[in-house]
């Protein structure tokens, strides 16, 4: 384990930096950021994914990146009770399952919640984790993830927390219910077009509750913790130590 690990958001800014001086460290990331292992040169030693939306809009991705990367440990929400209740196009290429991960895989974690609070004493088991999911927040959930597993100095990048929900960015989405649906590559608010891309369906980030928890998740870090920010133009930069991506590798080389 190294002394330093990342929380690789999904955000326009990751386009800012050079990924590959990250492939020396843990990392987490979410979704699917997978589109960009390839480009990246690596992949990440974790994986986490939290929305329901996204999972069922994905999940035969995720169970390929299980088998195939064997070096990385996945944590996954499970949302059996929430599948019974979507329709079959809710689902990746329509297929409906309630249980939608083989849970015996080596590297596959349940995610268990716990009931409040930020940074609890969580605890990892061979098959499970427990994590505040009442923090709907992927790039806080990859924080709680990583100071669960035991990493003291914990730095984000594309963490931009500035989610833009307004008719230009929602042209090419249309809502069914809580979920939603993109029918175009014209994602704005991630460092790809077609992150949230044709035919993806996503649960939609609260700007203002995204901000609220790193605000209020900066107040609670615990002594033992060191957390600092590699986003440049966050909007949570102001509650956090703020690092220059390429400065923090120059001082460690």
């Amino acid at each position: 384990m190294t002394d330093t690990a990342f929380v690789i958001g999904t955000g326009p800014s990751l386009n800012k930096i050079d990924m590959h001086k990250l492939k020396n460290y843990d990392c987490v990331t979410f979704n699917r950021a997978y589109i960009a292992f390839d480009e990246w040169g690596f992949i990440p030693r974790y994986y986490l994914a939290i929305d329901g939306n996204d999972i069922r809009s994905v999940y035969k991705d995720i169970n390929k990146l299980i088998k195939k990367h064997r070096n990385t440990d996945f944590f996954i929400l499970d949302n059996e009770y929430h599948n019974s209740i979507h329709p079959e196009t809710s689902f990746q290429d329509n297929e409906k399952k309630e249980s939608l991960f083989d849970w015996s895989e080596s590297n596959l974690y349940r995610i268990q919640s716990v009931p409040s609070g930020f940074f609890t004493s969580a605890k990892k088991t061979d098959k499970s984790i427990q994590l505040p999911v009442h923090l709907p927040n992927a790039g806080w959930m990859g924080v709680e993830l990583l100071y669960a597993l035991g990493y003291k100095k914990i730095g984000f990048v594309g963490c931009d927390s500035r989610y833009k929900d307004d008719s230009e960015s929602n042209v090419d989405i249309t809502a069914e219910g809580r979920e939603y649906i993109s029918h175009a590559d014209t994602d704005i608010n991630h460092f790809r077009s077609d992150y949230f891309g044709k035919g993806v369906h996503f649960g939609k980030p609260n700007a203002d509750e995204i901000v609220s928890i790193w605000r209020k998740g900066a107040g609670c870090i615990p002594k033992d913790l060191e957390m600092f920010s590699c986003t440049p133009g966050s909007a949570v930069n102001p509650w956090y130590n703020y690092r220059d991506f390429d400065g923090f590798f120059n001082e460690r080389s």
